[in-house]
C-alpha cells in the first residue's frame, strides 16, 4: 500500500465524544417531549372542566326565570339540570351568598354544598385521568332591589375545584364562572 493512502478512521475517543453528545441532545428531546404531554393533558382537563361548568350554567341561563331559586339561607335547593338528554342530574345550591373573593385552594367557603360530579372525558375509560371528579359550588342571588335600581335580575356564581395527577403530583385547580340572568334569556 502506497505510503500517502493511510486508512483514516475514528478514534475510540471521538466515538465516545460522538456518544455522549448525542446522549446530551436525545435527553433534551425526550424532557421537552414528556413536558408537552404533561402539558397537553393538563390543558384537556382544563378545557373539559370548562366546558361542564358552562354547560351547567347555560342549563341555568335557558331555563325560566321564576324556575331559578335563590340559594336559601339554610337548607338544600336543587336545580333541575341535565347530564345528556335521557340523564337528570341536579345541582343543589349553596346557602348565602356567593364569596366576594375565589377561596383558596382547600377552604371552603361558608355555607357551601359540594356537587360532586364523575364524568368520563375519554371513552373507555381506561386510566383514572380520564375521568375528570369536579366538585361545584353554586349560588344564586336575587339582584333586584331599590337600593340597587334593578329590577328582575338574578346572579348565578359557579365555583369549581378539581384535581389531577401531573407526573408525581396532585395538583389541584380552582375557577370560577359568574353570569347575569335577566327576566329576558340572555344567550
Amino acid at each position: 500500500m502506497p505510503a500517502d493512502r493511510r486508512r483514516h478512521a475514528f478514534t475510540l475517543v471521538e466515538i465516545m465524544m460522538a456518544s455522549a453528545v448525542m446522549a446530551i441532545v436525545m435527553g433534551g428531546l425526550l424532557a421537552m417531549i414528556i413536558q408537552t404531554r404533561r402539558l397537553s393533558e393538563g390543558s384537556i382537563l382544563q378545557n373539559s372542566a370548562i366546558n361542564i361548568v358552562q354547560g351547567y350554567l347555560e342549563q341555568m341561563k335557558s331555563m325560566d326565570y321564576d324556575s331559578l331559586t335563590v340559594s336559601p339561607a339554610s337548607g338544600t335547593v336543587t336545580v333541575a339540570t341535565q347530564l345528556d338528554e335521557a340523564t337528570t342530574d341536579p345541582l343543589t345550591l349553596s346557602n348565602g351568598s356567593p364569596p366576594a373573593t375565589m377561596p383558596a385552594l382547600g377552604a371552603t367557603p361558608t355555607g357551601a354544598v359540594d356537587n360532586n360530579k364523575s364524568i368520563v372525558i375519554k371513552y373507555p375509560a381506561v386510566n383514572p385521568s380520564d375521568t375528570l371528579t369536579l366538585n361545584i359550588w353554586i349560588w344564586i342571588k336575587d339582584l333586584s332591589g331599590t337600593a340597587t335600581n334593578v329590577t328582575n335580575a338574578k346572579s348565578i356564581t359557579m365555583i369549581y375545584t378539581y384535581s389531577f395527577r401531573d407526573g408525581g403530583r396532585l395538583r389541584q385547580t380552582r375557577g370560577s364562572i359568574r353570569t347575569i340572568r335577566s327576566v329576558v334569556p340572555s344567550f
